[in-house]
C-alpha cells in the first residue's frame, strides 16, 4: 500500500487505489496472471481485469491478445513520464484558460456589479499582506511607483517577495522620485535589489505609490503614509483603469533615468575607473552631491571637484547636459 499522498498523486492521472497496486504486482511479477493478481489483492478477476483495461488505455501497459490473460507491463520511465507529462500539459492549459475565464467573469461583474472590481484596504498590515500575495501570484511583470514620502526600508517584506519573484524569472521594474537617493539606507536596499536583478530608474518627481501585477491588477496608495494607521489603499481589477494606470507607468519609465551602481563599464578615457562611471551613474540619476558623498564615502567637498572635472572634460555646462554627452560617447 502506498500513503494518502501518493494515492492522491496517482488519483491527478486518472488511477484508483486498486489500478497502481495491479500495475506494482505486474511489474514486481511480469508472469502473473488475472487471477493471481486477483487473489494477492483480494479481489475478483473481473475487477483485475477493468484495472488491466484502465492501465492499458493509458498506455502503462500492453496487452497481446496472443498471450490471452497475459499482460506487459510498460517501462515506469517511459510510460508513467509520458502520462505525468501529458496531464501536466493539460493543467498548464487549464491555467491558461483560467485566465481569459477571469477576463470574462471580470467583464461580467462590470455589467452587473462593478462595486466588486474594487477592493478597500486599510491599515498597512493589511494593505502589506495583500501586496505579498498579489506578489506571490505573479507571471510575467511587476511594475511599481515609489513616491514619497520615504520609509527606510520597513519594507522588508516586499523585497522578500520581490526577490522570490525574480528567481522565478518574474520581470521587476521600479520607479522613483529622486527623493530616495538621498536616504541612504533606502540606495542601499535599491543597489541590493537592482544587483538582484530589478530594473529601477527615477524621476525628479513621481505622483503615486502604484503597484501593478501582469497588467491584471492594480494597488494604488490612496491615503496615509507607509506606516501610518490610516493608511486606505485601493487594489482594482483589470479594467481601464489598471489598462491607464499601465500606461501610465510606461509614460514615465520612458523619461527616467536608469539606477545603476558602479556597473564597471569602460570607454574612451573618462571612464577610466569604476569610481568615475559611479559618479556618472549616480548624476544622471539625480543624487544630491552630499548623497553621492555618502554613497562614495568621500567628502561633499571632493564629489564637487570631481564633479567640475567631468564637466570640464566633458565640454559640458552642466549636468545634464553632462549625462547627454556621456550617452553619446557610450559612458552610459
Amino acid at each position: 500500500m502506498t500513503d494518502t499522498g501518493e494515492r492522491g498523486a496517482w488519483d491527478l492521472v486518472g488511477l484508483s487505489d486498486l489500478d497502481q497496486q495491479v500495475y506494482r504486482r505486474l511489474l514486481f511479477d511480469p508472469r502473473a496472471d488475472t487471477e493471481s493478481h486477483g487473489d494477492a489483492l483480494g479481489c475478483s478477476a473481473a475487477q483485475v481485469r477493468a484495472s488491466l483495461d484502465r492501465l492499458v488505455s493509458l498506455g502503462l501497459v500492453r496487452h497481446d491478445t496472443g498471450t490471452g490473460d497475459r499482460y506487459q507491463a510498460v517501462d515506469p520511465l517511459v510510460g508513467l513520464a509520458a502520462l505525468v507529462r501529458e496531464r501536466r500539459h493539460a493543467l498548464d492549459r487549464l491555467e491558461t484558460a483560467s485566465y481569459e475565464l477571469s477576463r470574462v467573469f471580470t467583464a461580467g461583474l462590470m455589467r452587473t456589479e462593478p462595486r466588486r472590481l474594487f477592493e478597500v484596504v486599510e491599515g498597512p498590515t493589511a494593505t502589506a499582506r495583500r501586496i505579498h500575495d498579489l506578489l506571490g501570484s505573479a507571471r510575467k511583470e511587476v511594475i511599481g511607483i515609489d513616491s514619497p514620502p520615504y520609509v527606510a526600508p520597513s519594507s522588508a517584506h516586499v523585497s522578500d517577495a520581490e526577490l522570490g519573484l525574480l528567481r522565478r524569472g518574474v520581470r521587476f521594474r521600479s520607479l522613483y522620485a529622486s527623493q530616495v537617493l538621498d536616504e541612504p539606507a533606502l540606495v542601499a536596499r535599491i543597489q541590493w535589489m537592482v544587483e538582484s536583478g530589478e530594473e529601477a530608474r527615477v524621476l525628479p518627481q513621481v505622483p503615486m505609490k502604484l503597484l501593478v501585477v501582469d497588467r491584471e491588477i492594480a494597488v494604488v496608495r490612496l491615503t496615509g503614509e507607509e506606516t501610518a494607521p490610516e493608511t486606505l489603499s485601493i487594489v482594482a481589477a483589470r479594467s481601464t483603469l489598471t489598462d491607464g494606470l499601465q500606461a501610465m507607468f510606461e509614460q514615465f519609465w520612458s523619461h527616467a533615468s536608469p539606477i545603476r551602481f558602479g556597473s564597471g563599464r569602460h570607454g574612451a578615457t573618462l571612464a577610466r575607473d569604476v569610481d568615475t562611471t559611479e559618479l556618472l551613474d549616480l548624476l544622471t540619476a539625480g543624487m544630491k552631491d552630499e548623497s553621492i558623498a555618502r554613497h562614495l564615502d568621500v567628502s561633499a567637498r571632493t564629489v564637487r571637484r570631481r564633479i567640475a572635472a567631468l564637466l570640464d572634460e566633458l565640454h559640458a555646462t552642466g549636468r545634464f547636459q553632462a549625462g547627454v554627452r556621456a550617452v553619446k560617447r557610450g559612458l552610459l
